[in-house]
């Protein structure tokens, strides 16, 4: 079958849990894979086994909930600088495995080095929501989304043979004869699980750093609270309500399961699985982070929860948003799809394209009933 190289950025643990359930569909198809990335990727992939050409991951440099742009060139100056004998090496060694296609999930070096030997790539993440498909924004977001677009544009690959993107939303596509929309990517162990409705609420914030107010919010709502990557206090018994835990993906699991909704920054991954599993969300978006601010959006315009953008969680926002619960969770009920299926049926058809030698898997039963259109574009019931 095909050889693929699979590149992924290293910023955080979304990329790479979606990478590693997509990848796992296309070698039971048969397919070689060879990774790309750094950072966060490279150490959950390296420590799986896996074969990675490294390359320096880009960061964002997040304090107090808020993106700081300054800093975040910094961290990335001398791969900005060293850009070009990144990519040189890079192409070499893609060139040594002889590929016949790279799919990058928003990693910034590959589709270049791709080029470079003239091979296919096909764009498949989030981001691209914010570039590749029509959607209308308040007035107050619409710079932030023209500069955001920018960034993304910079990142992504210049011309690829196609974009698949996940979203929980399903706003038109400007392009739809080479661009793909399906459900989120969701993990065995996610679809695995049986929720039930727990007492507690799951509060997570991926940088807690000047985010702490959250707790003096928390203690003040008549509700018990589960607390993930937020430092214990020096007084716990301070907050008779919060539970404070150690990073722990199983027990991280096991709460989002059994809780009652879902405090959290609105990053991708965690408010998709937490959808799936029918959990509303409140959600406070990184500030200067679009794409979070557009997933906040489009949460509560869809009536999966609320959002919280541009000022600090209040204990009315918690207070409404908890009385509120019945009416989020109603809206959620049969809504637990993944986009898994559809993504890899895709990618199947883009490598058919690529190199007519290699023909689709066969179709599984379960997917006589619906079958991908030939743009590819799909939107669930």
């Amino acid at each position: 079958m095909a050889r693929i190289i699979y590149a992924l950025s290293g910023q955080g643990r979304g990329h790479t849990s979606r990478v590693i359930a997509i990848s796992d569909e296309l070698r039971r198809a048969g397919h070689e894979l060879l990774f790309c990335g750094g950072g966060t990727a490279r150490e959950i992939l390296g420590s799986e086994g896996e074969r990675m050409l490294t390359v320096p991951p880009l960061r964002q440099v997040i304090e107090g909930n808020q993106l700081r742009f300054f800093s975040t060139i910094a961290c990335n100056w001398d791969s900005i600088v060293g850009m070009t004998g990144i990519i040189t090496q890079l192409a070499d060694e893609f060139a040594s495995f002889k590929p016949h296609l790279l799919i990058t999930d928003f990693e910034a070096f590959s589709p270049r080095a791709a080029q470079r030997i003239g091979l296919p790539v096909l764009s498949f993440n989030h981001q691209q929501v914010v570039t590749e498909t029509r959607y209308d924004l308040p007035l107050r977001f619409r710079l932030n989304a023209i500069l955001t677009g920018t960034a993304i544009r910079l990142i992504a690959p210049r011309n690829p043979v196609h974009v698949l993107i996940t979203s929980f939303f399903y706003s038109p596509l400007k392009r739809p004869e080479r661009t793909t929309l399906v459900p989120p990517i969701i993990r065995p162990v996610i679809q695995s699980i049986s929720p039930v409705k727990g007492d507690h609420v799951l509060v997570y914030f991926n940088h807690p750093k000047g985010a702490e107010y959250v707790l003096d919010v928390l203690r003040q709502v008549d509700a018990p609270f589960v607390v993930y990557n937020f430092d214990r206090p020096e007084r716990p018994e301070d907050y008779p309500n919060v539970i404070f835990k150690q990073p722990s993906m199983d027990g991280f699991l096991k709460d989002l399961a059994t809780c009652r909704a879902v405090i959290s920054t609105a990053g991708f991954t965690l408010t998709s699985e937490a959808l799936f599993l029918g959990k509303p969300l409140l959600v406070a978006p990184n500030d200067g982070i679009f794409e979070q601010t557009i997933n906040a959006i489009f949460l509560e315009r869809e009536g999966l929860g609320r959002a919280v953008i541009g000022r600090p969680i209040t204990v009315r926002d918690v207070t409404t948003f908890l009385e509120q619960h019945a009416i989020y969770e109603e809206r959620l009920r049969n809504r637990n799809y993944s986009g898994n299926e559809r993504a890899v049926m895709c990618i199947e058809k883009v490598l058919s394209r690529c190199m007519p030698a290699v023909h689709p898997r066969p179709i599984l039963p379960s997917e006589t009933a619906e079958r991908v259109p030939e743009t590819c574009s799909v939107k669930p019931e």
